[in-house]
């Protein structure tokens, strides 16, 4: 069974004060930051892990392997996204103004 030491505990209680205080700040934008953060931490550790027990290598190299795969999949991904935005600005209608002077 796990076991909470006093320690275990009071870590968990700053966190939260942590983030409950950062919620209701001015800052609460951050949070999204931070969650996106722990979200592609949580992927690397499963591209590490599975990658680590398939190919049986170190925890280095496993490591390594998968901050390349998440690091090739970002610029995939931002690519597809500037190659988006590349074909809307191109689709952009512009209209054009002609200046209107008032007649004195």
């Amino acid at each position: 069974m796990v076991t909470a030491t006093w320690a275990t505990l009071i870590g968990f209680g700053l966190i939260a004060i942590a983030l409950a205080t950062v919620f209701f700040s001015p800052y609460r934008h951050w949070l999204g930051f931070m969650l996106a953060g722990m979200v592609f931490w949580g992927i690397l550790e499963t591209i590490r892990f599975n990658v680590q027990s398939f190919f049986d290598l170190s925890v280095s190299y496993s490591y390594l392997t998968a901050i390349i795969v998440a690091m090739s999949a970002l610029t995939v991904l931002l690519l597809r996204v500037d190659k988006m935005a590349q074909k809307a600005i191109q689709n952009r209608q512009y209209i054009e103004h002609t200046p209107v002077y008032e007649d004195e």
